[in-house]
């Protein structure tokens, strides 16, 4: 996993103490507008409120084996959300804004809760050890 962080992230591979808390660090392959949108995305992360409370899933089961959509929950889970359904809420976006690589469709880009801009690689990113940690949820009885 590629993590272009802020500076108060402690996972930061970048020495955290040598930039401001609000400084954001980014990826410096990235082209101009690339990079003033993921400041814009920052922004309306600290000042957004959702006015309605996120879905509540009703039940949830642990993963066993693999699967892609194990992949994806993982993946959110990752960046502090249980799925998509509540990325999508608290960020105010729509699914089909979740960017993801056009060849499989796995997420490739995510705002983490505390800001940061987390990025996956193409492949699978869930090894086998982890698989107990990702927690597919059902709401209203639905998988």
């Amino acid at each position: 996993m590629n993590m272009i962080i802020n500076g108060t992230s402690p996972t930061s591979r970048v020495n955290s103490s040598s930039y401001p808390k609000d400084e954001i660090v980014l990826d410096p392959n990235l082209n101009e507008a690339e990079r003033e949108d993921y400041k814009r995305r920052v922004v309306q992360l600290r000042s957004y409120s959702p006015t309605t409370p996120a879905p509540q899933p009703s039940g949830l089961v642990r993963a066993t084996c693999w699967s892609e959509e194990v992949e994806e929950c993982y993946r959110f889970q990752t960046a502090g959300y249980r799925d998509v359904r509540e990325y999508c809420h608290l960020q105010g976006v729509t699914e089909e804004e979740v960017k993801r690589w056009p060849h499989n469709g796995y997420i490739k880009m995510l705002l983490s809760r505390n800001g940061a801009f987390i990025y996956f690689n193409k492949d699978r990113e869930c090894q086998d050890k982890d698989l107990h940690k990702c927690k597919i949820f059902n709401y209203n009885g639905t998988e």
